[in-house]
């Protein structure tokens, strides 16, 4: 059979006539025009093209024609001819971002094809044909026609999701199972096409094409070894750092352009979106770190991976101190900048959070191989002294990196905001704990902080921290650790009294800082060196920092970051005090004791505060954003109860106690008294005078009843609203937070020696 009576109409009128004549006779006998059809053109500039011709112009003809197509043997011709276009599919030809857009270009044609209503190929015979093909054209050439394929397969199977809605679904018989099968096989040509793509012999955009096709098809719950079982994975890490990090063109690096844009431009919003969001790397961030993450799940356990993580989290550190340094000498360095609501302030920031979640992704997945290597080692002699060693002191060394690494990107979170950063706070304290596991790297993490705290890093001046925020976040992170270094059983204290000490009193005693974030994350770090037992306390610095913190008040600290910091240090003085000779004081306790009593009587009444600040806590520099100490005041919002102190001891009553049954009925129990609902102060006398109820429960028992007179006689001497609500107070700390002994003593004290129910103070508040 010749080739003429092969071809269809248009084919033969490509040939042109046999014989003599305008018209010639077809292969059936059937007359055919005289001239070529659209078709025809259709064929021959896909076949041929132009240097002229673009890739863009290339998939509209395929997005115009391929989803109305109406013969099947017209749909295998043009398909066949796209796939031999010089256009798209010469090797160092077009570029990756445009070769991209066959992507892009095959999804919209698959969505277009399932939803067309017009009568056309059956939606099966279109997808058979496509996929027999594909199938032919790798088979014909598998080296050379491997990767033509890739974006062509990514882009069908992005339209699942649309396809099983429309028909799978809906009549899971007719076509489920149809689809199901072609998935598979669709998924089998993939993997091998892919396997001879993936090769160092290809080209950058060969590679990158390939990596980003890949990204698009693979889904996170697949095993990603499916996918390339012949290709090295330290391969395949290597090429997806240098797409997502390390290309100026193409690569995350393309931030670099927010800051030569114009912010009043006229098509500002488009230039944004052509030039940087819809670039193929950051319209699939999330993807491409996927898809990294899942790489490293399953990178060996050796040396060369070890390396390998090492130098992939060098680049991203890199390539974070230069976004940094960047975005600091930069508009968007500004106060107010993340409430600036200009389409580009808006875009920064939201590319901005991208890079910083995609980052999260990818440590996770470095992390979680180490879990996962962890949990199943067991605990043969062989994996304890071998192999767990190894990896764990190897991760340490990781996990500094990754610390050092979100540092320079501190300023985003703080920026953005905290919520829904799951993988963050896995990641950062996950690093910190490997950190802390080991002396040698808790001395490489001192070192660390101290570094990063320095010049040129951070500048402590006043007015760089009120004006520079990326210089603020930098503090706030060396901040955040050093809470977690204080939490520790392996600090130095040389390094606290040296160093963090120092440092956070000055930010904290430094009048013209304005950024209350530094101030309270400051104060968060000191209150830590001073609870903590095993820190060597100075009783001078530990006084004169009681004195800072009240004068603070309601400048800049709240009532409740107030009792909590008197709380928090009078109990540290009231447990251990120490003993004076020569003073006018006993002890510590005694003078830190009459300091906040000489307070709180020369703070004036009927002063309001602001309520709103007043329910807030010390802001933490850590992800977790509040320090959960245990301040009488966190219990003052939770629901009242009967509480029965015996009962809560679990001891018998002691015989000396005073019989509650004696007592009057209305003043049996604690919850009887119908104190006043308000919790929160509204005075800065009411606020003082609280913290100084709070520390109640720490009384030494040699002196309670005394200073249980001296906080009464503070009580009396203020106004009739500020009586009546710390009365209130005062009875519900006597009540509900004293342990036994002093229940005992607080009992006698009120009902006996004050005749609580004899001069009607229970009464008083209970009318209010």
């Amino acid at each position: 059979m010749s080739l003429f009576s092969k071809l269809g109409p248009q084919g033969r009128a490509l040939m042109g006539p046999t014989g003599s004549g305008s018209s010639f006779e077809s292969y059936a006998g059937r007359k055919v025009e005289e001239g070529p059809q659209e078709l025809d053109y259709l064929i021959n500039d896909l076949r041929n093209s132009s240097q002229s011709m673009s890739v863009n112009k290339v998939l509209g003809y395929m997005y115009h024609y391929l989803p109305f197509v109406k013969v099947e043997h017209n749909l295998r011709l043009v398909f066949a001819s796209f796939l031999n276009n010089p256009t798209c599919f010469t090797p160092g030809g077009a570029s990756f971002e445009s070769n991209y857009q066959i992507i892009e270009a095959f999804k919209a044609i698959t969505d277009k094809k399932l939803s067309v209503s017009q009568p056309t190929i059956p939606v099966k015979t279109w997808y058979t044909v496509l996929f027999q093909e594909l199938d032919h054209f790798v088979a014909y050439d598998i080296h050379r026609n491997s990767w033509k394929v890739l974006p062509i397969l990514s882009g069908i199977l992005l339209s699942n999701s649309l396809r099983d809605d429309l028909y799978s679904n809906p009549n899971m018989i007719e076509f489920g199972w149809f689809f199901g099968d072609w998935d598979s096989k669709a998924h089998d040509l993939f993997v091998k096409a892919l396997g001879n793509t993936l090769a160092a012999y290809n080209s950058d955009d060969i590679i990158n094409l390939s990596l980003l096709s890949l990204a698009v098809t693979y889904k996170r719950d697949q095993d990603i070894t499916s996918y390339t079982p012949s290709v090295s994975v330290s391969f395949l890490i290597t090429r997806l750092i240098q797409l997502i990090f390390a290309n100026t063109s193409y690569s995350l690096q393309v931030y670099e352009k927010f800051f030569a844009f114009d912010i009043n431009a006229a098509n500002l919003h488009d230039t944004l979106n052509s030039e940087v969001m819809n670039k193929p790397v950051v319209k699939h961030l999330n993807r491409l770190s996927f898809l990294l993450e899942s790489y490293y799940r399953v990178l060996p356990i050796n040396k060369t991976g070890f390396d390998l993580i090492m130098d992939g989290l060098s680049k991203i550190k890199l390539f974070n101190a230069s976004l940094c340094t960047r975005t600091q000498d930069s508009v968007f360095n500004h106060p107010n900048s993340i409430k600036d609501q200009s389409v580009l302030h808006q875009q920064f920031w939201f590319f901005m959070k991208n890079i910083f979640f995609s980052e999260c992704i990818i440590v996770q997945g470095i992390m979680t191989r180490f879990l996962s290597v962890n949990q199943s080692k067991g605990f043969s002699i062989f994996s304890i002294f071998k192999e767990t060693y190894n990896i764990e002191s190897e991760y340490r060394f990781i996990a500094l990196k990754v610390v050092e690494s979100f540092y320079h990107l501190n300023h985003i979170l703080v920026n953005i905001g905290q919520g829904g950063f799951d993988s963050f706070n896995f990641v950062y304290y996950l690093s910190l704990e490997l950190i802390f596991g080991a002396q040698p790297s808790i001395v490489e993490l001192e070192k660390l902080s101290m570094f990063l705290l320095g010049y040129p890093n951070v500048n402590l001046n006043a007015d760089v921290i009120n004006f520079n925020p990326i210089n603020r976040g930098r503090v706030l992170f060396v901040m955040g650790l050093w809470e977690n270094y204080l939490q520790k059983n392996s600090f130095n204290n040389d390094y606290i009294k040296r160093n963090i000490f120092p440092i956070c009193f000055d930010v904290v005693n430094n009048r013209g800082i304005q950024a209350y974030e530094i101030i309270e994350a400051a104060h968060s770090v000191l209150l830590l060196c001073f609870s903590n037992k095993r820190v060597n306390k100075n009783l001078k610095e530990l006084m004169e920092y009681i004195e800072l913190i009240v004068n603070q008040f309601p400048r800049i600290l709240s009532a409740q970051q107030l009792s909590i910091a008197v709380e928090s240090l009078g109990k540290q003085i009231l447990s251990n005090p120490m003993v004076y000779e020569g003073s006018m004081y006993a002890n510590s306790a005694d003078e830190f004791l009459e300091f906040i009593n000489f307070k709180c009587l020369n703070t004036k009444s009927g002063i309001p505060i602001s309520i709103k600040a007043s329910d807030s806590m010390f802001t933490s520099a850590q992800p977790i954003g509040e320090i959960h100490a245990e301040s009488t005041m966190k219990s003052l919002e939770t629901k009242k109860q009967n509480i029965n102190i015996v009962a809560e001891n679990k001891i018998k009553k002691p015989k000396d106690l005073v019989p509650l049954g004696m007592l009057p009925e209305a003043t049996v129990a604690p919850t009887e008294y119908n104190f006043a609902k308000r919790l929160v102060p509204e005075t800065s006398r009411e606020a003082m005078v609280l913290s100084f109820v709070n520390l109640v429960p720490y009384l030494p028992l040699s002196v309670f009843l005394r200073w249980l007179e001296k906080i009464f006689f503070v009580i009396e001497s203020s106004n009739h609203s500020e009586k009546t609500y710390l009365i209130s107070m005062f009875w519900k700390v006597l009540s509900e937070n004293l342990d036994l002994n002093r229940c005992e003593l607080a009992y006698r004290w009120w009902y006996e020696t004050k005749k609580a129910v004899a001069k009607n103070i229970g009464q008083e508040v209970s009318r209010l």
